[in-house]
């Protein structure tokens, strides 16, 4: 029996590492979103029509995040996938909008380059 306690053991600490590291990259999930909503932000006046595509797309991230703290890394996976392939250019712009709001956001909050 001492060999299925270790395992047991070992089980449960792979278990609480996982869980560890699923609110974290939840965490960071949220903080990407509220960065995006912030570049979304910034391109309001400039581009409503695409501010409002990232916000969705940040939302959607946001609910992401919120399903991968509450649930399982596969059923996240399972809805992105059948989300893709429901709207895959969606997917795909939202990705591509996502970044290019990223970028800036995170271009605008670097401080001066030497």
């Amino acid at each position: 029996m001492p060999a299925a306690d270790a395992e047991d053991q070992v089980k449960a600490r792979v278990e609480d590492i996982a869980e560890q590291q699923k609110q974290a990259g939840a965490g960071q999930a949220e903080q990407m979103a509220k960065a995006v909503h912030s570049a979304a932000d910034e391109l309001q006046d400039q581009m409503p029509k695409a501010a409002d595509f990232v916000h969705s797309a940040a939302s959607q991230l946001e609910k992401g995040a919120d399903a991968l703290r509450k649930g399982q890394i596969g059923d996240l996976v399972t809805s992105v996938n059948d989300f893709g392939r429901r709207e895959p250019l969606a997917l795909f712009g939202a990705a591509m909008i996502a970044g290019f709001a990223a970028s800036r956001f995170l271009k605008s909050s670097a401080g001066p380059s030497h």
